[in-house]
């Protein structure tokens, strides 16, 4: 956010540089004086990261005269590992609820991972793998999603979780002629008018169950770590997607790519960066990058969420310019629904 973003937010409030002082310091109970906004408006100084962090949260919240829900729903895939997907996941679902919405995370891989981080312990996976509540067994018709579906601490987020199990349906969902590629989007047609947003964690392959999360979504947002060989990946990436657009799914579209784990000292990360740029800065939407910071490691360590651990985090910008493409696209989506 630069000086005059800050500057802008203040003024569509409504308020001086005084009472947006006082209005931060309730944010982040601190003691900031008009002087100190005036020098973050005019560029002087930087904005503090947590101070940073809340007010991207506030220029996007959800106001009373919102959309009606509709469960908008956007995967976040690439079939290479590593490329920080579920951070991208869990941070994105995070950022959206923190900002009013009614957001269901899908944890389509079979790793877990982001059930873990979003606050299922791991010994509750294997109980609830042993009830039959995980996705694998609202994907395969054994179990209904409404008794799948688990609340988490963060207020507005919802999440479906996954286990090991998971993975026996991308050789099981091939055998379901009926709806082998279709399961999910139908699984979560019964839910989605009590969300705003959807958000699927794909597994790093293009298995049955990731060709399911594409043919269930609006949007696909691709994590792209800044090294060659994930971005050999992307391109293989979207020509899978440009399929499922042509055969099953023509309402897909490519939310955007997302440089993720960048070190901007680094000559490789940087060339990197400029490799993206080249393909695919001129004809998709390449997002600010993420990265690379050790909090990213210590929250997966201590099974949270990064930005609820610390909301100014690197890469907080990163997130916020994801939801707010997704927020607007949503709007377009709707208008478009309307005219219909």
């Amino acid at each position: 956010m630069t000086g005059e973003q800050l500057k802008a937010l203040r003024e569509r409030r409504g308020l001086t540089q005084t009472q947006m002082a006082a209005f931060v310091n309730e944010l982040t109970g601190r003691k900031y004086d008009k002087q100190r906004l005036s020098k973050w408006e005019t560029g002087k100084e930087a904005l503090p990261r947590d101070v940073l962090g809340r007010l991207l949260l506030l220029d996007l919240e959800r106001p009373e005269s919102a959309l009606p829900r509709r469960g908008t729903t956007v995967a976040v895939g690439l079939q290479k590992g590593g490329t920080a997907k579920t951070a991208t996941s869990i941070n994105l679902a995070f950022i959206l609820a923190r900002a009013g919405n009614r957001v269901l995370l899908v944890d389509a891989d079979p790793q877990g991972n982001a059930t873990v981080h979003v606050g299922v312990p791991q010994a509750d996976i294997v109980a609830l793998t042993e009830a039959g509540k995980v996705l694998y067994h609202a994907l395969m018709g054994k179990t209904p999603l409404d008794a799948v579906i688990r609340p988490t601490s963060v207020e507005g987020l919802d999440v479906v979780p996954s286990s090991i199990a998971l993975a026996s349906a991308d050789t099981e969902l091939p055998g379901n002629l009926t709806n082998a590629q279709t399961a999910l989007a139908e699984m979560l047609d019964g839910v989605r008018e009590r969300y705003d947003v959807i958000v699927i964690d794909c597994a790093p392959n293009l298995g049955a169950v990731t060709i399911n999360a594409l043919t269930a979504a609006d949007y696909v947002l691709v994590p792209c770590q800044a090294e060659p060989h994930a971005i050999l990946g992307v391109s293989a990436f979207l020509d899978t997607v440009a399929k499922i657009q042509r055969r099953l799914n023509p309402r897909l579209e490519l939310l955007g790519i997302l440089p993720t784990m960048v070190n901007p000292r680094q000559t490789q990360d940087r060339s990197s960066l400029d490799d993206i740029q080249r393909l695919w800065g001129d004809s998709r939407r390449v997002f600010p990058p993420v990265p690379r910071a050790t909090i990213y490691a210590q929250a997966a360590g201590a099974n949270v969420i990064t930005l609820d651990a610390d909301i100014g985090a690197p890469g907080v910008e990163s997130y916020a310019a994801i939801a707010a493409a997704l927020l607007t696209a949503m709007g377009r989506l709707q208008e478009t629904v309307d005219a219909a």
